[in-house]
């Protein structure tokens, strides 16, 4: 989550800033013998694009900040509000994050812009305090969501050696120039309403990294051994050594015709994804507690076994609580906007942003990119 920093629990509720006009969004999920006390639905609406916005004389100001009021409330208000639920179903690390990770050679800095609930901060610095000393690695996380950023300080900052969490905004990150030895941004970018705030963003990852280094200006970095291993789609020439600060980044694509969203290439690129948080009523949880423990305990262990194995992060959610919005226990359903790369894009954003693509590639429904400054 990025941008703007006004406090997301008093963001308002307008409408999306309607330069050339557009449609609606939605997405539905599959439903079990009891509620679901989080997810995503399967298909996204359209609603109306700011992607290609053109500024009017003397209205950039207005334009940004009409985008930044929109994230506020379809992004920012969003996963405050389901923090824990959207926390439960995010667990397993992308393998190509991973292998970027364990790439980095011990005593590097690193970012995680946007850390969610800080899965990765446990990647980087080691599950234990002896992996830990191993790789000396050391992450400062950060995320706009105030739940979140607490939640990654809970989880993870506070039990591992060399990381930390704070909140920040992607577009204006509290950091010096060229920091950090790497940076991995996933699923942030995609949330900015504009293709200038979304550039803007990356540039500011750039900005963060160690530039290139110049000849004879210290020994070369060793190269990354993630990108000597298999990677879908991955460009030529990307097992060079570094010379430079790296910055991973993922993003939701629009090219997902196989998975069950069915978005395809030509389709709408930016949606409102509803989350839906349920629950039963409270006379119902109580006279089936115990056997609806026992079952969903039993359905939650297979489910997350599953997905290990295969490596992806849950898109269906789970948690303790949720909204009731009218006293009659029905679900609060929350838009969350996206723009969906399409193939392509993602590399184009790089350089509109100063930086030089040295991988990319596409894993699972995201486009990915790893980058260095120009």
């Amino acid at each position: 989550m990025a941008n703007q920093a006004s406090d997301p629990q008093q963001a308002a509720n307008p409408a999306k800033p309607d330069v050339h006009g557009g449609e609606e969004s939605a997405k539905s999920g599959g439903s079990e013998s009891e509620p679901k006390l989080g997810h995503e639905v399967d298909n996204g609406k359209p609603c109306s694009d700011t992607s290609q916005n053109q500024p009017r004389p003397g209205a950039a100001g207005t334009i940004e900040s009409s985008s930044s009021t929109y994230e506020q409330t379809h992004v920012h208000a969003v996963y405050d509000a389901i923090a824990d639920h959207f926390s439960a179903t995010r667990y397993s690390p992308w393998p190509l994050v991973a292998r970027f990770l364990q790439a980095q050679p011990p005593g590097a800095v690193g970012l995680d812009v946007g850390c969610g609930n800080g899965k990765y901060l446990a990647e980087a610095t080691g599950r234990d305090a002896a992996m830990a000393t191993a790789t000396r690695h050391f992450v400062l996380g950060s995320d706009y969501s105030a739940a979140l950023a607490q939640l990654a300080y809970t989880q993870h900052a506070r039990r591992h050696l060399g990381a930390d969490v704070l909140r920040a905004d992607a577009l204006a990150l509290p950091f010096r120039a060229a920091c950090a030895d790497f940076v991995i941004c996933v699923a942030v970018v995609h949330h900015l309403s504009t293709r200038a705030r979304r550039q803007a963003a990356v540039a500011e990852l750039l900005r963060c990294v160690r530039p290139l280094r110049a000849q004879g200006d210290g020994p070369p970095a060793r190269a990354s051994e993630h990108l000597r291993q298999p990677a879908s789609s991955a460009t030529t020439g990307a097992d060079a050594a570094p010379t430079a600060g790296r910055v991973l980044l993922y993003v939701w694509a629009l090219e997902q015709a196989s998975s069950r969203r069915g978005w395809t290439a030509g389709g709408a690129q930016d949606l409102l994804v509803p989350w839906v948080k349920t629950a039963a009523t409270t006379t119902t949880k109580r006279a089936n507690e115990k056997t609806k423990k026992k079952k969903r305990d039993g359905q939650q262990q297979q489910q997350q076994q599953q997905q290990q194995q295969q490596n992806q992060p849950q898109e269906q959610g789970g948690g303790r609580d949720a909204i009731n919005t009218d006293g009659d226990n029905k679900p609060a359903v929350f838009q969350r906007y996206y723009h969906l790369y399409r193939e392509g894009e993602l590399d184009e954003d790089v350089a509109a942003a100063g930086g030089r693509v040295v991988a990319s590639g596409y894993e699972r429904d995201n486009w990915w990119v790893i980058a260095d400054p120009a």
